[in-house]
């Protein structure tokens, strides 16, 4: 699982889809944590310091939870029902096909 694997375009959704995550209207607070497995906090500050994360593993190796918030967010935005899809292109240029393909490859 790698940006490695990613164009520079697929890598400027994938920040999109974290600014969305944390900034956008699809997870309310109560249910981030269940969702992400980490606090918005943290999660904002991955989507805020994107592309430049260390996404190699999550925090039992030292590293950030950059992989895990990743993740969770393709599977959350992609999966999970929030209801918000006419929201989806005010924070995200690509379609939810687009972005399931990005998810994909990144996990490749």
């Amino acid at each position: 699982m790698s940006l490695y694997n990613l164009n520079n375009e697929e890598i400027a959704i994938v920040g999109e889809c974290l600014k969305a995550a944390v900034y956008g209207p699809f997870f309310d607070n109560e249910e981030f944590y269940t969702l992400f497995g980490v606090y918005r906090e943290e999660a904002k500050t991955i989507s805020d310091t994107f592309p430049e994360v260390d996404e190699s593993d999550d925090e039992a190796d030292g590293n950030d939870n950059s992989w895990l918030v990743i993740n969770n967010t393709f599977a959350n935005l992609l999966g999970y029902p929030h209801g918000m899809e006419s929201e989806w292109p005010k924070y995200i240029s690509a379609s939810k096909s687009k972005v399931s393909e990005i998810f994909k490859k990144w996990r490749e």
